[in-house]
């Protein structure tokens, strides 16, 4: 044995091995405490990626349950209120044929059409209100062609469609108002009013333009809209467009826009305003669009012009009306049936897509989830068992380097021997 003081190489030997196996421990003691064979990529550079990515996708599947869950229940709302729509246009139908059997009692066909107008206006109800966060389901803007994020990735979606669909030899739609299923006419589906707007601009001579627009509702409240435009301030058409409507404040039913010619708002040159009443199926004959005009001397504007335009080619016949003389009671339960085809048709559909698309969807998304939670867990994961060996085994050798450093430590104090 070599005796030396100034290196002893025991103790430098003994110490990097007590270096060691302390950093050895403290990574395991690391796993243990967090469960993670992972813990930062020095751990397992390679496994890290591949884990992230793997949580990435578990946490995409999770978020398309949750998609195709918010779907079902969107579904489950509609089901419920084609429900309620079925029952009262079985009830429509049921007075129609107690109405054929009054032998013109007229009190009886009065009270049985008082009570088909409110099933009809319940119907329109149902139709307007039906939602499921804020999205509209059985109106103008209904749930077909309404699409569902049901995968993790781009492009990994559901849609719900009618288009082209038949029930029974029934065209399909998803709009149960009253006039979508044929009970009632559309009446003045798209009354407008249109000027041409040439004397309000830059290049031209007239200065000034004024008139006024009174809209009446169906219910018969009447608002005026005042448009007064001065050239010699800028005015221009985006003006009237802005006066009108804040005036009117009920674009729902009624809006003036920047047209052309032909009506097209999408033109490059529009000068022509139009006045629009819109929702073919919510306006009657009260609603009417009126423009007065008081143009200057120097204008040599055309004045507006209105024509109220029956759309789906519909007319007020076609209305229910059991009370009506010479009413046609076979056509009434024959327009009352096909309606009820179209509830039925759009239940069947709404029905399959659920279970056959997002239930069946949901049930997949839940296994992927689980599988991709397992290989994560492979690569990830501490195995408990084997760590704990290993961590076992750290603490011996770090109570054996402690000891030999000690022993190596002690072994110069024999150089004292020799030197008394």
């Amino acid at each position: 044995m070599s005796l030396r003081i100034n290196q002893n190489i025991s103790a430098m030997s003994a110490h990097r091995y007590l270096t060691s196996n302390d950093a050895s421990m403290s990574k395991q003691i690391e796993k243990l405490s967090s469960g993670l064979r992972i813990n930062s990529a020095a751990d397992d550079a390679a496994g890290l990626v591949i884990s992230e990515n793997l949580r990435t996708q578990i946490s995409g599947l999770s978020q398309a349950s949750q998609n195709t869950q918010d779907g079902i229940n969107m579904i489950k709302t509609t089901e419920a209120a084609l429900n309620e729509i079925e029952v009262q246009l079985r009830n429509i139908r049921d007075l129609t044929v107690n109405a054929a059997n009054t032998n013109g009692n007229t009190q009886m066909l009065v009270a049985d059409q008082a009570q088909i107008t409110q099933g009809l206006a319940s119907i329109n109800r149902i139709a307007d209100q039906t939602e499921f966060a804020g999205i509209k389901l059985l109106g103008s803007n209904n749930i077909s062609g309404k699409q569902f994020q049901v995968g993790a990735n781009a492009q990994q979606v559901a849609q719900f469609s009618l288009t082209g669909v038949t029930y029974d030899n029934v065209a399909l739609t998803a709009d149960m108002h009253a006039s979508a299923l044929g009970l009632t006419s559309a009446k003045n589906a798209t009354a407008t009013a249109s000027k041409a707007f040439t004397g309000i601009g830059a290049t031209d001579a007239v200065t000034k333009e004024s008139f006024t627009v009174v809209w009446t509702t169906t219910g018969g409240t009447v608002k005026t809209a005042n448009v007064a435009l001065n050239n010699a301030t800028g005015d221009t058409l985006a003006h009237a467009v802005t006066a009108i409507n804040t005036a009117l404040n009920d674009v729902g039913n009624i809006e003036a826009i920047a047209t052309d010619s032909t009506g097209d708002s999408t033109a490059v040159t529009k000068n022509y305003l139009t006045i629009r009443q819109k929702a073919a199926g919510d306006q009657d004959a009260k609603a009417s669009v009126v423009v007065l005009t008081d143009k200057s001397s120097t204008d040599s504007t055309t004045g507006f012009t209105s024509s109220p335009v029956t759309s789906n080619g519909r007319n007020a016949s076609q209305s229910i009306d059991v009370s009506a003389a010479g009413a046609n009671y076979d056509n009434i339960l024959n327009q009352v049936d096909t309606a009820m085809k179209m509830v039925n048709g759009l239940r069947v559909n709404l029905g399959a897509f659920q279970k056959n698309n997002m239930e069946s969807n949901l049930a997949s998304l839940s296994v992927a989830k689980e599988n991709l939670s397992a290989s994560e867990s492979a690569i990830r994961d501490t195995d408990m068992a084997s760590e704990m060996v290993s961590f076992t085994k750290s603490q011996i050798l770090m109570q054996a380097s402690q000891a030999m450093l000690t022993q190596a430590n002690q072994a110069p104090q024999g150089i004292l021997q020799m030197l008394k």
